[in-house]
C-alpha cells in the first residue's frame, strides 16, 4: 500500500514532475521503425504529456520535434518531409532532425539563426525508434540489449495502446501469478486440480537493471508446477524469458516498455526475439494484422456463456492485431481506473517483488533530485556491448 502522496509521487510523468524527470534519464520508445519512411508522413505522438511530430528526413535519419511550428503553432503532422527536413504548411518554415530553423520562405529578412524549435536526439535498434528527452548534458548510452542487437535469429516489433496509467500495467506485467487465474483456459475443468498442487512461489532478487525474478507456478492444464522467468527492468520494462512453442527454436525473449502518453494512457511496445532453431531455420513471427482493439467498448471481446475462462475473455480474441493474453490484460490494468488507488489495496505475501519494485522506483526519483544517475544508467561502451537481462540459467537455448 501507498500513501496518496506516493502513488502521485509515482504515477506522473509530465514534464517537471519528479517521476517524469526520472523516466526522462532514458532513452524510451517512441515509434516502430517500420512506422515511418524516409520523405514520408509524419506521424503525430504525444509522450508523457508533450505533443510531439516524429517523421523520417529525406536522408533516413529520423527526427521527433515539438508538435506546433514555432511560428504560429500549426501543427506539423501536417506539414511536408522534403529537403533535409520537414516544412511547415502554413508558411512554409522548414526544421531538421535538430530542430534548426533552415528556412523562412516569405521572410524578407529571414532570421533562421534565431529559431531553435524543440527537439529530442533519435536512435534505432532493434525495429524501435528510441528518443531522449532529458538533459543533453545527462544523456547516456542506448542499451544495446540483445533482444533488440543480436543478429543470429529473427525478431518482431510491435505496439499498442492501453487506456490506464503506465505503472499499473507494468505492475501488471510483473505480477506473474496472475498466469496461473487470469490466463488459464478450460478453467471450469481444471480449478479444482489447484488444490492439488502446491502454492505459487516468487524467488527475486535485486540487479543492476532492476529485479530478477524466477516464479514457480501451478500449471493446473497439465497438473505441474511451471518455472517462469519475468524481471523487471528501469525505467519502465519487463523482459518474459520462455521456451518456444516450437520446442526446435528454443528459448524465446520478449521485452516490453511501458511508455506514458500521458499519465491515463500508456504504448506498450514490445520485441520478440528467436535465435536460429536446432535446425538452422530462422522462426516465423506470426503476420499482423489490423483490428480493433480489445476494450470496454467491446468488453474485451468477453463472451461468457462460451469462453472457459474466469473473465469470459479469450485467451486468443478473434482478429486482434496482437494475439495471446492482451485482451485479459487490458482488462485487469484498464479496469482498476485511470490510474489506480494504490491506497485501498491488501496486499499478500506475493506481492512483495511489487513492493520492492516501487522502493526502487522511489529511490530512483530520489537519485535524480540529488544529482545523481538513477539505476541502470549506462556510460561505459566496454559494457554495452550486449546488455542481458537474466540470469545464465536461462540462457541454454538462447
Amino acid at each position: 500500500m501507498l500513501t496518496e502522496e506516493q502513488n502521485e509521487l509515482l504515477s506522473r510523468t509530465g514534464p517537471a514532475t519528479p517521476c517524469g524527470e526520472m523516466l526522462r534519464r532514458y532513452w524510451l520508445p517512441v515509434g516502430l521503425t517500420e512506422e515511418i519512411t524516409a520523405g514520408g508522413k509524419p506521424k503525430q505522438v504525444k509522450v508523457m504529456g508533450e505533443d510531439l511530430v516524429l517523421f523520417r528526413d529525406d536522408r533516413g535519419r529520423p527526427g521527433l520535434l515539438g508538435l506546433n511550428c514555432s511560428h504560429r503553432l500549426t501543427s506539423l503532422a501536417y506539414g511536408r518531409v522534403e529537403d533535409g527536413g520537414i516544412r511547415c504548411a502554413f508558411h512554409g518554415w522548414l526544421y531538421d532532425v535538430e530542430g534548426r530553423c533552415l528556412e523562412q520562405p516569405a521572410e524578407p529578412l529571414p532570421f533562421t539563426d534565431k529559431i531553435r524549435h524543440l527537439s529530442y536526439p533519435c536512435r534505432e535498434l532493434g525495429g524501435l525508434i528510441f528518443a531522449y528527452l532529458g538533459p543533453k548534458e545527462k544523456m547516456p548510452l542506448l542499451p544495446r540489449y540483445e533482444v533488440l542487437a543480436r543478429e543470429d535469429g529473427s525478431r518482431k516489433a510491435d505496439c499498442y495502446r492501453i487506456d490506464s496509467n503506465y505503472l499499473q500495467n507494468v505492475e501488471g506485467a510483473v505480477d506473474t501469478v496472475h498466469f496461473s487465474y487470469l490466463h488459464m483456459d478450460r478453467w471450469s475443468q481444471v480449478k479444482h486440480k489447484l488444490a492439488t498442487l502446491p502454492k505459487p512461489k516468487i524467488e527475486f532478487r535485486e540487479t543492476d537493471y532492476g529485479i530478477w525474478q524466477k516464479s514457480i507456478l501451478p500449471d493446473v492444464s497439465r497438473e505441474v508446477m511451471q518455472v517462469v522467468y519475468a524481471h523487471f527492468f528501469m525505467p519502465n520494462g519487463f523482459m518474459r524469458i520462455q521456451e518456444s512453442l516450437n520446442r526446435k527454436a528454443g528459448v524465446q525473449k520478449f521485452q516490453s516498455w511501458y511508455v506514458p502518453i500521458d499519465d491515463e494512457r500508456t504504448m506498450r511496445f514490445q520485441v520478440g526475439f528467436t535465435p536460429v532453431g536446432k535446425d538452422g531455420k530462422l522462426y516465423e513471427w506470426p503476420s499482423k494484422h489490423d483490428s480493433m482493439p480489445p476494450g470496454p467498448e467491446n468488453e474485451y471481446f468477453r463472451d461468457y456463456d462460451n469462453v472457459d475462462t474466469i473473465s469470459g475473455i479469450p485467451v486468443n480474441a478473434p482478429g486482434t492485431a496482437v494475439k495471446g493474453f492482451l485482451a485479459q490484460d487490458n482488462m485487469v490494468n484498464e479496469s482498476q481506473g485511470p490510474i489506480v488507488d494504490r491506497r485501498r489495496e491488501h496486499l499478500g505475501a506475493l506481492d512483495k517483488v511489487l513492493s520492492a519494485m516501487r522502493v526502487m522506483y522511489l529511490i530512483a526519483i530520489d537519485d535524480v533530485r540529488k544529482g545523481k544517475d538513477p539505476k541502470h544508467i549506462l556510460r561505459d561502451a566496454a559494457k554495452n556491448e550486449l546488455v542481458r537481462i537474466g540470469g545464465d540459467e536461462e540462457q541454454e537455448s538462447v
